[in-house]
């Protein structure tokens, strides 16, 4: 994960617009939007489908059971190992790892997440706004980016908060007892109707607030307010984690492919077969060992391990094996990549760019074998575009814009919203540009 470097957040500071006595829709997707695109330029955001699709499949089955949604909610994975999560306009709902990992079934994940769609549904942020007219968009954006340095520098965080909050002394990320008790409700709601443990996040909070005894609370603690009572022990019927198969795999994925070999490894012991064999199989893949990985999965009969034999046959050159489990299981990534790769070798540029389609702007190797796929397939404009997403999420800002500029001298050729898209990339990197 990149290092967050304050003369970045103090300069992005500047491009977000001073919040107005009430907030729009259309503010509140602008808002959303630059917070996103900073994350993203930053590499926090988790797109690695072996955590974010069970994460995914997870919050969609909650928002089926919102009534009358206002959003489209949108859940990111933070790659920060804090057991916090947060909302921000515009339905984006953020989770960190660390909280991945700290749930014990996918019923505390669940809690966590419904609650954070509460927020978003009853639109608490945006009364915020309309209550204290000194916010501003720049201050809950220094607020979520400093939390996020606070945990790997606490004097930088403290910081990047102060200077962020710029005479706002009155404002707290933290939502009011009343908001809290609505989210709670409405949470609890959302878990029986989706078929979750309603009493999950009475259980997900009470081990968290004995962490520390109290005292120090997490960060997730503080930014959402908890009566004592609910801290003092779990609730008369408040039932055990029971994890199944689905939290299992994402374990497995999170150990597999963000965790340190070392750190996953000591994880995967911990997990009943056939997850550890899996978590094992993808650490060994990320190692370069592929036959080694393919001896763990031998007998594994899970989704995600076919992808995983497809994967390591394709690297060991096998890809006449590899084709057919990558073609049926490629549900990453990476996958989607060998396959690609097996695709282009038939000279099949066209199919070769519809297997990795999926991934654009969520992987920036996609990005990159895109612009080359499009070039080759006489497809110049969309290829300017790939190769613009390409760097500028590697920070490659002078290549990041010749690639823009070239797509917008031929925009008639690009699809709907890319123009936009490459519109808001420019001015990110221009407002955000080092003096």
């Amino acid at each position: 994960m990149k290092k967050i470097v304050p003369a970045f957040l103090l300069a992005l500071l500047v491009l977000l617009p001073q919040a107005a006595r009430s907030m729009s829709f259309e503010d509140e997707r602008k808002l959303a939007r630059e917070v996103v695109t900073s994350l993203d330029a930053q590499g926090l955001l988790v797109e690695d489908q072996e955590v974010a699709g069970p994460v995914k499949m997870l919050s969609e089955k909650l928002a089926d059971h919102v009534r009358k949604p206002i959003y489209a909610f949108n859940v990111h994975v933070i790659n920060d190992r804090t057991v916090n999560a947060f909302t921000i306009p515009d339905g984006h709902i953020f989770v960190n790892v660390g909280t991945l990992l700290f749930a014990r079934d996918l019923d505390e994940l669940a809690a966590v997440i419904g609650h954070e769609m509460a927020h978003a549904q009853l639109r608490h942020i945006p009364q915020a706004y309309e209550q204290q007219s000194q916010i501003t968009a720049a201050s809950i954006l220094g607020v979520v980016l400093g939390a996020l340095a606070a945990s790997k520098n606490p004097q930088a965080g403290a910081a990047l908060i102060f200077s962020s909050l710029g005479g706002g002394e009155n404002f707290k990320l933290a939502y009011t007892r009343r908001h809290e008790l609505d989210a709670d409700d409405f949470g609890r709601k959302l878990l029986e109707s989706s078929g979750y443990d309603e009493t999950a996040m009475d259980r997900f909070l009470s081990r968290l607030g004995g962490i520390t005894g109290g005292k120090n609370f997490p960060e997730y603690l503080l930014t959402h307010p908890t009566s004592t009572n609910r801290l003092s022990g779990l609730s008369p019927d408040a039932k055990k984690p029971r994890p199944d198969g689905y939290y299992w795999t994402l374990q497995a994925g999170v150990a597999g492919v963000l965790l340190p070999p070392e750190e996953g490894t000591q994880r995967a012991q911990a997990m009943p077969e056939p997850y550890r064999k899996l978590a094992l199989a993808m650490i060994e893949t990320n190692r370069g060992r592929s036959a080694d990985a393919l001896t763990l999965l031998a007998g594994v009969n899970l989704p995600l391990a076919d992808t995983y034999r497809g994967i390591n046959l394709a690297l060991l050159g096998r890809k006449d094996e590899a084709y057919p489990l990558l073609k049926s299981y490629g549900g990453t990534a990476r996958a989607q990549m060998a396959l690609a790769e097996i695709l282009e070798g038939r000279g099949e540029y066209g199919e070769a760019i519809r297997a990795l389609l999926s991934y654009q702007k969520k992987d920036v190797k996609v990005d990159y074998r895109l612009g080359i796929l499009y070039e080759k397939s006489k497809r110049q404009t969309l290829s300017h575009v790939s190769f613009a997403r390409y760097f500028f999420k590697t920070g490659k800002r002078p290549a990041a814009v010749f690639h823009i500029d070239k797509a917008l001298e031929a925009k008639q050729d690009l699809e709907p919203g890319m123009e936009d898209e490459l519109k808001e990339m420019k001015e990110f990197m221009k407002k955000t540009e080092t003096k």
